[in-house]
């Protein structure tokens, strides 16, 4: 057992990784509000070492700033952004890949691995390896003098007034499964993986689990959404539900999204069911339900039943 997985689990955090100019950086899941492909970048005005452009998210302008070592040149190709939010102003990330979620001790801030005066802030992984944090709000707090991003924080709109609405709902992980578009809870999710080794099981009466994966030595049993095209399922998303890990299989990860669907009334506890998102519907994943028809005699650690 790693040091990272001998941590109780309320004292990790939920951290998205990414790739840029090839290396890995990360950056809590609680401060992104989405993941979103990037169509086109319309060039700044003036100079910045930091900005790249501007993109169009549904309307919304969105300033893009990139991740790089110190002189690198900016990586020439950048087709994801990483939507961040703090207050009204929105900032955009490019990045050239999402590598997934993991959940990691918080970051700790680390002097001396660069000639600057101020700290580094890090993860460490399961293998011991650093990877740089982001702080996003010093981030922001750093680019005042950028004047689409002034503009965004002097906006009173509705949307702007309901910021800390939206960011305080439910992220979600999508993906897809044929033409079928689902979403996963983004905080039940560890990581999401395209390499691992798969081993059939023999079918049981009224048992649908055919199928379990191995992932850093431990055998996780595979929950399939639909029955069709079972080759295409090649991607693995890894969940934490009922103090077990799960594997859902998917052939597409399309990345994190806020819901877009009105709220709902306070004291609604109950699952969505159905969430909206850039146009399109997402089916939430009941994953005791989905648990329960794979494993109907799964045996959750306190003794009752999915």
């Amino acid at each position: 057992m790693s040091l990272a997985e001998g941590l109780a689990d309320d004292e990790k955090v939920s951290v998205l990784l990414f790739l840029s100019g090839g290396r890995r950086y990360g950056i809590r899941l609680s401060k992104v509000r989405e993941v979103a492909e990037i169509e086109a970048i319309e060039p700044l005005e003036g100079r910045s070492e930091d900005y790249v452009g501007v993109m169009v998210l549904r309307d919304e302008p969105i300033p893009l700033a990139v991740v790089r070592p110190a002189g690198a040149e900016i990586p020439p190709s950048l087709p994801i952004c990483i939507v961040l939010q703090s207050g009204a102003a929105v900032i955009g990330l490019a990045v050239e890949r999402i590598i997934g979620i993991r959940r990691f001790r918080p970051e700790r801030s680390v002097a001396g691995l660069v000639a600057e005066d101020r700290p580094q802030q890090t993860y460490l992984d399961d293998d011991g390896r650093l990877i740089q944090a982001i702080d996003v709000d010093r981030w922001f707090a750093a680019q005042p003098k950028l004047p689409l991003l002034s503009d965004q924080r002097n906006v009173k709109s509705p949307a702007a007034q309901d910021a800390a609405t939206q960011a305080s709902r439910t992220r979600y992980m999508a993906l897809t499964v044929g033409d079928r578009h689902f979403a996963v809870d983004s905080s039940l999710v560890e990581r999401a993986i395209d390499d691992a080794s798969v081993a059939m099981l023999p079918k049981r009466p009224g048992v649908r689990l055919d199928s379990v994966i191995e992932v850093s030595g431990n055998v996780l049993p595979v929950l399939r959404l639909s029955t069709q095209a079972l080759d295409a399922s090649a991607i693995y998303i890894i969940v934490n539900f009922f103090d077990h890990k799960w594997a859902i299989a998917t052939e597409r990860v399309l990345g994190i999204v806020a819901n877009e669907s009105p709220a709902r009334a306070s004291g609604d506890d109950t699952q969505e069911r159905v969430i909206a998102s850039k146009g399109r519907f997402h089916e939430v994943i009941d994953l005791r339900a989905l648990i329960a028809a794979h494993v109907p005699d799964f045996v959750r650690p306190d003794g009752s039943r999915a």
